[in-house]
């Protein structure tokens, strides 16, 4: 198992995307302060930049995530992922496994890569640095949703675009209701991470199911 983690692992950080991702990211986040320059910002009147930030990080991110996920995990599925399984000798669920895991490191490198500028933000509107840290780490937690979705999405789907948005609208989904649920960030965040998990676990169980058997399949 470990060696396939490390593999699936190693598929991610060989992937450009994940640079480019997190430049696009950070950049889009300091271009927001920088073009502001700690004035009042009209988005939403009253509120501190710092708060507009973390706005601005959270729809950026329900996008940004799956996009991560989807660009840099592994592409083997269907006849592709029977195949890989059948030469390593081991069960498809335990690609699925590891897959799932080595995924979330792309979202979670997206969300490190812009901490500098959130910490800026922070020390412009004056805000407690453990709750900017609070608030990151909120923010790191779902990147397990959305690697999960995007996994999903990335097994049964054989365009990649149309995995990526199958994902966003999916991450969006479970956002918006763990959110209406659980008016607390950080326990809506712990809530999408357990229904990551369950889905995961699923999609694991049925792997030895579906990817069993050759199906003559290009997907």
């Amino acid at each position: 198992m470990r060696a396939m983690l490390i593999r699936e692992a190693l598929v991610v950080a060989r992937r450009p995307a994940v640079v480019s991702i997190v430049v696009v990211y950070s950049g889009l986040l300091a271009l927001f302060l920088s073009a502001w320059g700690g004035q009042r910002v009209p988005m939403l009147p009253g509120a501190t930049v710092y708060a507009q930030l973390q706005l601005l990080q959270c729809a950026l991110l329900i996008v940004v995530m799956p996009w991560a996920a989807a660009r840099t995990v592994a592409t083997e599925r269907a006849d592709d992922l029977v195949r890989l399984s059948a030469i390593l000798a081991i069960p498809p669920s335990r690609v699925i496994i590891a897959r799932l895991l080595a995924a979330a490191i792309a979202p979670a490198l997206v969300v490190a890569g812009a901490l500098p500028v959130a910490l800026i933000a922070q020390q412009m509107s004056a805000v407690p640095v453990s709750r900017a840290l609070a608030d990151q780490i909120t923010l790191l937690t779902f990147a397990l949703p959305a690697a999960v979705v995007a996994v999903w999405w990335m097994q049964i789907s054989s365009d990649r675009l149309l995995g990526w948005l199958g994902a966003t609208a999916s991450t969006m989904l479970l956002v918006t209701v763990a959110r209406f649920v659980f008016p607390g960030a950080l326990t809506a965040a712990v809530v999408a991470a357990a229904c990551a998990m369950a889905g995961g676990a699923m999609l694991a169980s049925r792997a030895d199911l579906w990817w069993r058997h050759l199906r003559g399949e290009s997907a």
